[in-house]
């Protein structure tokens, strides 16, 4: 009867008859949702049962619906779900999901024939009087904009003709309110073919309460086909609220698909190629672990080694492709003494470039005698560098530093390789045949996705690395590291017992190495076969991981997917598990760069070992076709220098290669950017391929970028064509720093700025703005923050510029920082010396003289670690602030300085510092470099010196070397890398604060400088200041005053 009853008072009417189990279930589900009342007690009982399972297997069939990627279905279960769970039918209105709304009201609001985005233009008052009752008008208003709402904005690339690259700037748009949203609010995100039937791309996103403010950015690949759809929609639509959807339309009318790209070069099937083909046995001697080169290096090597044609090789990972740069060097080096090698290897990142010297220093410079060296980032070391080099290694960075200022001629045109010297290898072809397996798993939480993926990690050693065979993992952060180790440690207990498959060797064989670790898991897990790395552990804990591992005496090794470029291990088979990190900036999971993916699967390649390699690659299920595609299709290269032009045009100006606008437009043409406008249009924001399009695209870009640079004071424009350098401009070029930082210094910069503000402006710079920030990593920042000497307004511990800034405080204090916060505080600290010496020029070309003092205080500081008020025997090796305190209160004679310390007896000094005579031998090396300089001055012709006129002081300095015969680098414990000493002479006023002239000089032995400054208008005695100022060290700095007489120009004019 009850049945019956309620069967008439649903809203969806039901075929079958009540006495179907079904019609029953359907009618309960509905009678649920419309909230009505039960009298009956069997049915009451009958209703929980099947209202505690229908939010769960509503949800089930959600998941498969979205997994078939059904996107009609998926968008009716997900309604349902939430009807379910908020009681409530998905044509009310939105607001019946709010508590503190009468029935009385929300009835009313049903009754009006209003679109629910009309509601969002309506004021309090509109809205109470649209439903008669004034006085609820601020609280609909209140709960209206308090609904999920969110913006979005496409950008659309393509990448090849059948992916697409979609860029999707998510902007929430309504107020959060703790009681409401709690802490995070979760989307879908969903790509729908053009007629709303299939899902091509899922992903769930977190919208979380301290990122309300800020826009969200989301990369994600969709695959296309041909013909063109007209659309694909992009719905992004809340997990739990009812009526909160977006939809944008991506329209593809003016889409361009990029040419079709030439075929790959086939491998042809050749006679492998022995080593003798080189023809002179100091060469051979070089390869003597094999009898024949790859079938890659076969190919190219008549052409790299035969001819002096221009060559580009593009191959995989693991390829062989280095040999095939020797063939090259050896080509160059055979010519004879008349022809001087000089070769240029510029690799994308430090590590290799550092793998890569000693590899070629070992084989090149003790295998042939050439001077084989590698670029530091310091411009007067590399200068000296590249003088002695033959074959010179880099990154990209160091390279173009170090051609715009050494030379000023264009580094060379774009490389002119002819169809005989193109070979461009599809990424099937390795001279190591390599198995790829690719496996999804679909769990939208990343950490429960990491979770779930450490059996099937383990499952892969065990299958595809019988016999001992090697295996490495790259897991996404030094935390997922430790846990997969301990992870596959324990699977192998379980299945083995006391055996211990992984461990290659006996415990007694391994002990003495497990001794040497540092770090106690390590030692723990090594014992069971398997190692790990991350950049966290000490060098000696990597280097023995490392050794083990390359001996064959632990079988497996986890290594943190940033390393992927440092290891030089490689492996019978690599599991990638999961593709994704964090990104802290756009606190989102992001996928892997393309390359570092290849380099991960590169190192499952051992050319003389093994006959195949494998991989096995374990993604977020929804990027598994994208990897399947990329990872047997090529992808093309595309140029991204329009997101670096402003700094490369710059650059060229200053050097005298662009003088005009047209010199602009052809320098471009010159580019691999040009060539791939008309090749992938879309992918550099062109609407077309005509003349006219490219035509109006450069203009467009040429203008743009010159007028951002003259914006910032970097150039000057005259007569709308004509450019020239300005002063910033050069500044900018010469220490490699971005325009948008000069023009930050010249505008932040003042004449009462402090040590705290200058901080701040050096850590505000751009060449902060990539600090990565990690997960974990906001509440170390934040605990470091709180105790530095200034304290920050209002700090964002994700902000990059608020991390660079404590880290640099923290390097001062000598707080030690671990793990991944070191290795940025390294960059911080190198990028600090070259922004500083920037800083210290555009604080001179204002003249402001204790700012520029001060800025080179604080380039002291960054080399030496330490305050300025802070005492300068803390240079000293060994000393800590007790030792240094004790000296300042030495009886008889306070020891302040380096000098006071050298200048003691030694008995004394042995009973004052009570040390080692080992630590007293690296004391006395201390002091032995520590400057001593002699400076004497005159003012040339200073009898006779005119208002006005020029003022010329020379200055001779000496130094006295103690025996040695050149300054080496700077003692600096705690500076990260070799520092070549410089200093600044400077002359200054010091009652109006004026700095009158200055010069940088790197002094040897001896040297001479000259000092230009006017003399005022004025006549009679004037004081003055010189300055001499050191860049590295504190305490060496040297000042003094004189005077010139300032006679009147009339009086000597007289004479004349």
């Amino acid at each position: 009867m009850e049945l019956a009853k309620l069967l008439e008072r649903v809203p969806i009417p039901i075929k079958e008859s009540l006495e179907e189990p079904s019609a029953k279930i359907n009618v309960l589900l509905q009678a649920y949702i419309s909230q009505l009342k039960l009298e009956g007690l069997s049915l009451t009982s009958d209703m929980v049962f099947i209202t505690q399972s229908a939010g769960r297997l509503m949800r089930a069939i959600f998941e498969i619906v979205l997994k078939r990627g059904w996107a009609q279905l998926a968008e009716k279960a997900l309604n349902l779900c939430k009807m379910v769970s908020k009681r409530m039918w998905s044509v009310q209105t939105p607001l019946r999901q709010f508590h503190g709304i009468s029935n009385d009201i929300l009835m009313k609001l049903e009754k009006k024939d209003l679109a629910w985005e009309r509601y969002y233009d309506l004021s309090s008052q509109e809205l109470g009087e649209l439903i008669r009752a004034p006085k609820m008008g601020r609280t609909l208003h209140k709960f209206i904009h308090q609904f999920p709402k969110l913006d979005m904005a496409a950008h659309v690339q393509p990448i090849t003709r059948t992916v697409l690259r979609v860029e999707l700037t998510i902007t929430p748009d309504f107020q959060w309110e703790d009681k409401v949203h709690e802490y995070v609010e979760s989307f879908w995100v969903l790509v729908e073919d053009n007629d709303g039937e299939f899902i091509h791309h899922r992903e769930h996103f977190l919208l979380k309460k301290q990122y309300i403010d800020e826009d969200h950015t989301l990369n994600f690949t969709v695959p296309i086909c041909e013909p063109l759809p007209p659309q694909y929609f992009i719905r992004v639509v809340s997990d739990r609220w009812l009526g909160s959807q977006t939809i944008l339309l991506v329209s593809f009318r003016h889409l361009i698909l990029p040419e079709k790209f030439p075929p790959p070069t086939e491998l042809l099937d050749l006679q492998p190629l022995p080593v003798t083909a080189l023809r002179n046995p100091s060469y051979e001697a070089l390869y003597q672990d094999f009898k024949h080169f790859n079938p890659v290096q076969t190919q190219v090597f008549t052409v790299l080694y035969n001819t002096d044609d221009n060559v580009l090789v593009a191959a995989p990972t693991g390829s062989g492709k280095t040999i095939c740069a020797e063939f090259a060097i050896l080509r160059n080096y055979q010519k004879g003494q008349d022809n001087v090698l000089r070769a240029v290897y510029i690799a994308p990142i430090e590590a290799l470039a550092k793998e890569r010297f000693r590899d070629w220093d070992k084989k090149f410079g003790k295998g042939l005698g050439i001077r084989v060296v590698e670029l530091t980032g310091e411009m007067a070391t590399d200068l000296k560098l590249l003088e002695r080099g033959q074959i010179i290694i880099s990154t990209p960075e160091k390279w173009d530093a170090l051609s715009r200022a050494g030379s000023n001629e264009n580094i060379g045109d774009w490389i002119g390789a002819t169809s005989h010297g193109l070979f461009n290898f599809p990424p099937g072809v390795r001279p190591v045949p390599l198995e790829i397996h690719i496996q999804g798993v679909d769990i939208a939480n990343f950490e429960a996705r990491m979770q779930a993926m450490t059996k099937p990690t383990y499952t892969a050693i065990v299958q595809h690395a019988k016999n001992g065979k090697p295996a490495i993992v790259f897991v996404p952060t030094r935390k997922h590291v430790r846990l997969t180790a301990v992870d596959i440690m324990s699977y192998s207990s379980a299945d083995n017992g006391e055996k211990l498959p992984f461990l290659l060797r006996s415990l007694e064989d391994i002990e003495p190495f497990v001794d040497k670790i540092n770090d106690e898991m390590l030692k723990a897990i090594l014992r069971h076969g398997v190692g790990y790395l991350h950049e966290g552990l000490s060098s000696l804990d990597q280097e023995v991981v490392t050794q083990l591992f390359e001996a064959g005496w632990i079988q497996v090794c986890v290594i943190s997917s940033s390393m992927c470029w440092d290891v030089p291990l490689s492996a019978h088979l690599v599991v990638v598990m999961g593709t994704q990190y964090y990104d802290g900036r756009e606190n989102a999971r992001t996928d892997y760069p393309v390359t570092d993916l290849m380099q991960m699967m590169g190192h499952a390649s051992r050319p003389l070992l093994d006959n195949s390699g494998k991989c096995v690659i374990l993604c977020h299920a929804p990027h598994k076709e994208y990897y399947k595609k990329f990872l047997y299709e090529a992808f093309p290269v595309e140029s991204h220098l329009h997101h670096f032009l402003h700094d490369n045009i710059n650059a060229e100006i200053v050097a005298g290669i662009i003088e005009n606008k047209q010199d602009v437009v052809d320098y471009i043409t010159w580019t691999l950017m040009y060539r791939r406008l008309t090749q992938n249009p879309n992918y550099y924001n062109l609407q077309g391929v005509s003349h006219r399009h490219l035509s109006d695209h450069l203009s467009e870009l040429v203008e743009n970028t010159l007028s951002d640079l003259e914006a910032s004071k970097c150039i000057g424009i005259e007569d709308d064509m004509d450019l020239s350098p300005s002063n910033l401009g050069m500044i900018a070029s010469y220490y490699y720093i971005s325009y948008t930082t000069i023009e930050r210094f010249s505008s932040s910069l003042t004449a009462k700025t402090k040590m705290k503000g200058l901080l701040e402006i050096l850590a505000s710079t751009s060449e902060y703005a990539l600090l990565p920030i990690r997960p974990g990593e906001e509440e170390l920042i934040r605990r470091l923050i709180n105790h530095q000497r200034f304290s920050f307004e209002n700090p964002k511990c994700t902000d990059p510029h608020v991390e660079a800034n404590a880290l640099l405080q923290a390097h001062f204090s000598r707080q030690s920082v671990g793990g991944n916060l070191a290795l940025d505080q390294r960059e911080v600290v190198i990028s600090a010396s070259r922004l500083l010496q920037a800083m210290v020029d555009v604080i001179s070309s204002n003249g402001w003289l204790s700012l520029a003092l001060l800025a080179m205080e604080v380039s002291q500081m960054v080399t030496q670690s330490l305050w300025e008020r802070d005492s300068m025997l803390l240079q000293l090796p060994h000393f800590t602030k007790e030792l240094a305190k004790r000296c300042q209160e030495n009886p008889g004679k306070n020891i302040e300085t380096i000098f006071d310390l050298v200048e003691m007896e030694d008995d004394e000094r042995r009973e004052l510092l009570q040390m080692s005579d080992s630590q007293l031998l690296d004391i006395a090396r201390f002091c032995n470099r520590f400057p001593n300089i002699d400076m004497a001055y005159e003012v040339l012709d200073g009898e006779n010196v005119a208002a006005g006129e020029n003022i010329t002081l020379q200055v001779t300095l000496e130094r006295d070397l103690d025996g040695r015969t050149e300054v080496g680098p700077v003692d600096a414990l705690r500076y990260p890398k070799a520092k070549e000493e410089g200093w600044w002479l400077v002359v200054g006023d010091t009652k109006s604060n004026q700095l009158l002239a200055i010069k940088r000089v790197s002094l040897q032995r001896k040297a001479k400088v000259k000092l230009d400054f006017t003399a005022p208008a004025g006549t009679g005695k004037k004081s003055y200041t010189l300055y001499f100022m050191c860049d590295s060290y504190l305490g060496c700095d040297q000042e003094y005053s004189f005077t010139v007489d300032v006679k009147d120009a009339a009086a000597f004019d007289e004479e004349d």
